[in-house]
């Protein structure tokens, strides 16, 4: 073998690589570092094959192997912040990221890479401006196009989004997440709907997860119309589909629960002492109840920062308990979460914070489902405050039965089915009332009802516990322009209103039995 066979050797494995014949590529690059140990692609190029499989940290070992040979090569760089990106590794991301975008990136994906990064930890102007560059490098590649209008829509430019999906649609007709999205930005009634386009699409699909995802935007733009029956039997029909492909039991939730409770009241558990900051306040509870409300209002303040919903709680405490689950799920998985190092728990997620939100003041972080984590956010952050919502139980079940969550987000499967969602409203406030109980002094208790109707009196007890000084333009939520990533985007630019209050009885005739459930407890 000469030097020379090189570039054919090259060609040869990113052919394999593409076309997924990974022995192929594996023994083609082998070949190459035989002839040339330091031939940096060579490196890169065998990256792709664990990263293809999902072995993140193989990847990242020999993309690092390569930046050593060839340390100003911004792809490579793109390609560190993909892997952190997956692993979710905060501090990482923002490391690479900074890394990366000191390069001029003249490939659309490696932009678009960025950009995701970037959303990734909540700086979704940063992101636009990378999916922006990628659509101008290449702007016939529909997912761009979503990803820009994702950002768009977090920052409140509903137009532009909603251009960019239709953009997405018009390149890839069978985007069904662009459809999905673009039904969410409501607005349908005024503008025409999609009425027959989404018809023709579910007709011709089978696959589960995009029935589901076809069928709420279908229901969104039902409900535009007033057509309510249409909209929840055409979820009803969906969503039973996907609670057999998931193979979803609630038994998992109720394991998950109890663990938590138990490991919270079992005197053989032994914390150990927390990190002292109280620059952290978390705004919990299920979705659609008004989490989002009370984030606008506290971060209405000058010193108080909005960060977003944030997973990086969980993915640290995961990391340091060295646990791999999708969720924290049994007792065994709690009990070994209890014995990590709470100061550097606590530590380690106000530094992640700080990486992308800077160090000034405080800030919010409003990530519903943090409710399960409380308990050990609460140890690691002593001096922390949590905000929980709570709303009228039949709101709350239809709302998120209505609501289109990440497919992949385990924590929300309970979503798809009326009986687990009503269970899960019902441990959910088993669980509020028993961190109430025996953190008092950091966990309060809102009522979203009494928030929307009375939203001085609310917001003044919300403002006291936090510490801050009360000032009533903090319930100008509408003139609230840092970044939303929620469901709520369009909602939360608004006044504050109850509107939503008692939305549960346009579905009334599907909830005999969530009353029954209800009225069992």
């Amino acid at each position: 073998m000469i030097l020379n066979d090189i570039p054919t050797l090259r060609k040869n494995a990113e052919l394999a690589i593409k076309q997924k014949e990974y022995k192929e590529a594996h023994g083609a690059l082998l070949q190459i570092l035989k002839i040339n140990p330091q031939y940096a692609d060579a490196f890169y190029l065998l990256a792709m094959i664990p990263l293809a499989i999902g072995n993140i940290d193989k990847a990242i070992e020999l993309i690092m192997r390569a930046i050593k040979i060839s340390p100003n090569k911004g792809e490579y760089q793109v390609q560190i912040v993909k892997c952190y990106t997956l692993k979710g590794e905060v501090l990482k991301i923002v490391e690479w990221t900074e890394k990366a975008g000191k390069h001029i990136l003249n490939s659309a994906f490696d932009n678009d890479i960025l950009g995701v990064a970037y959303s990734r930890i909540g700086l979704h102007e940063n992101a636009a401006s990378y999916f922006k560059k990628a659509i101008e490098i290449k702007s016939n590649e529909a997912n761009f196009y979503y990803n820009l209008a994702s950002s768009l829509k977090f920052l409140g430019d509903f137009k532009n989004a909603r251009d960019a999906y239709e953009n997405a649609i018009k390149l890839n007709p069978k985007h069904y997440k662009a459809h999905s999205a673009l039904s969410s930005l409501g607005g349908v009634a005024s503008l025409g709907n999609n009425i027959n386009r989404l018809k023709v699409l579910l007709k011709n699909e089978n696959e589960p997860e995009n029935v589901l995802l076809l069928s709420h935007s279908l229901a969104s733009e039902y409900e535009s119309q007033e057509r309510f029956d249409d909209a929840f039997e055409v979820l009803i029909k969906a969503k039973k589909q996907r609670v057999k492909q998931l193979n979803y039991s609630f038994t998992e939730d109720t394991e998950m629960f109890d663990s938590v409770t138990e490991v919270f009241t079992n005197p053989s558990v032994k914390f150990t002492e927390g990190y002292n900051s109280d620059k952290a306040i978390f705004v919990v509870g299920m979705p659609r109840t008004g989490t989002t409300i009370v984030e606008r209002i506290i971060s209405n303040y000058p010193e108080v920062n909005s960060v977003g919903e944030l997973h990086n709680f969980e993915i640290i405490l995961k990391d340091m308990a060295k646990l791999n689950n999708a969720k924290l799920i049994d007792s065994k998985s709690m009990h070994i979460a209890s014995n990590v190092n709470f100061e550097e728990l606590g530590q380690a997620y106000i530094n992640s914070v700080h990486a992308t939100s800077g160090n000034s003041g405080r800030f919010v972080d409003k990530l519903p489902l943090n409710i399960l984590n409380a308990g050990f956010i609460i140890k690691a952050l002593p001096a922390c405050k949590i905000i929980c919502l709570d709303r009228n139980p039949l709101d709350t079940i239809v709302s998120n039965f209505r609501q289109i969550f990440s497919p992949h987000y385990a924590y929300c499967y309970y979503s798809n089915s009326l009986e687990a969602t009503t269970n899960f409203y019902l441990k959910f406030r088993e669980l509020y009332l028993f961190w109430q109980r025996l953190f008092p002094n950091n966990f309060l208790v809102v009522n979203y009802e009494s928030l929307v109707n009375s939203p001085e009196l609310e917001a003044q007890k919300i403002i006291e516990f936090c510490g801050l000084n009360w000032q009533k333009n903090c319930l100008d939520i509408q003139n609230n322009s840092s970044p939303v990533a929620t469901a709520s985007a369009s909602q939360v630019r608004q006044p504050i209103n109850n509107k939503s209050v008692g939305n549960w009885k346009k579905y009334n005739k599907y909830l005999d039995n969530v009353k029954k459930q209800l009225n069992e407890i």
